[in-house]
């Protein structure tokens, strides 16, 4: 049976029964169930989440009598520092105005239903989010594997080495290559967002950055080792080597009118072609925001000026793993020579034809 562990801070022995009855009922009717912890004091909530092995947390914000709002200490606490979605449930929501939500962080008043908080809490805890990111969770158990099974064999490596950023990018490769399989050892489609890392994490500008500039959208194919910043030994100023950055139109996929068959009529084959890379002129990239994806243009680049670039809108960076596929059929679209046509249609029935 699968269980979502809630820990859940408040002090009014009335509602804390209002949460009892209400999980209560919804565990009978929900496949997933709630196992509660209540902690009714500002203390044992503090000390509750030093061990942090909950998949959600629903916290009042008043704790005691006080004016103070011991429970906003509370998810000031966990905030940005322990990986578990945060509920704040209160009758004063108006006094945290400047705590924005996100999907992981929400503020809802009492008068909204409990039910539908747990629908959400149930929902995040569906995509597996707090179960391979907790304390012991499948990403500690992959660490460990990688620690006995390939840095116990090589450690001496490091210790003469002595970088420990380089040793981290290494661990990661490897974890890298356990999460493109699956339990079977066989490999694992992607999700089409893993195309993208949003928002970006480089802080300059970079090779692969899906950029909104003059109110268009372009993938910067500039090489990283001309875009980056770097500072030559015995010069104090970090510089580009590259004065300006080839940038590539990535338009909105207009399927709508771009696969229309002779009777009008949208046709998925013409879909398929363009989402499968079937066309040398365009790579096809996956929605983002709603949006039915991007058709990188081969045909329609630019070089723009670095200096020009200050007021463009960083998207999101399309990862690695797929820029390289990009740059690549960007490279083989412009090195095609074609060759001369010949009589192939002769040579086709001459063969057909021949006993």
């Amino acid at each position: 049976m699968e269980t979502i562990k809630l820990l859940i801070i408040e002090d009014e022995p009335a509602q804390i029964k209002v949460y009892r009855d209400v999980i209560g009922l919804y565990n009978k009717k929900s496949e997933i169930k709630f196992i509660c912890e209540v902690c009714k004091t500002f203390e044992e909530g503090e000390q509750a989440l030093k061990s942090p092995d909950f998949d959600a947390a629903i916290i009042d914000l008043k704790l005691s009598n006080s004016e103070e709002l011991e429970g906003r200490k509370l998810v000031e606490a966990v905030y940005q520092k322990i990986r578990i979605p945060i509920v704040i449930y209160s009758g004063s929501i108006a006094q945290i105005d400047d705590i924005q939500e996100n999907a992981l962080l929400k503020k809802k008043l009492r008068t909204e239903k409990l039910t539908d908080v747990l629908d959400e809490i149930t929902a995040i805890y569906k995509t597996g989010i707090t179960t391979f990111l907790r304390p012991s969770g499948s990403i500690d158990e992959k660490l460990t594997q990688i620690f006995w099974n390939h840095l116990s064999k090589d450690i001496d490596i490091w210790i003469k080495h002595n970088n420990p950023n380089t040793l981290l990018r290494y661990i990661l490769l490897h974890f890298q290559e356990y999460l493109e399989i699956n339990f079977d050892g066989e490999f694992e489609d992607y999700h089409p967002f893993e195309v993208y890392i949003k928002p970006s994490i480089k802080k300059n500008l970079h090779t692969g950055d899906l950029i909104k500039y003059q109110e268009n959208h372009y993938v910067v194919l500039t090489p990283a080792c001309d875009i980056v910043f770097q500072r030559p030994q015995g010069q104090e100023e970090a510089k580009r080597k590259a004065d300006y950055v080839v940038l590539v139109k990535a338009k909105h996929f207009e399927y709508k009118k771009m696969c229309i068959d002779k009777k009008g009529n949208v046709n998925k084959d013409k879909i398929g072609s363009f989402v499968k890379n079937s066309s040398y002129r365009y790579h096809y990239l996956p929605p983002l925001d709603g949006n039915n994806g991007f058709l990188v243009d081969f045909q329609d680049i630019k070089s723009v000026p670095i200096a020009s670039l200050s007021d463009l809108e960083r998207i999101a960076t399309v990862a690695a793993s797929f820029i390289k596929d990009i740059i690549s059929r960007f490279s083989n679209y412009y090195s095609r020579q074609g060759q001369p046509t010949f009589n192939q249609d002769g040579i086709i029935d001459e063969l057909y034809n021949k006993k």
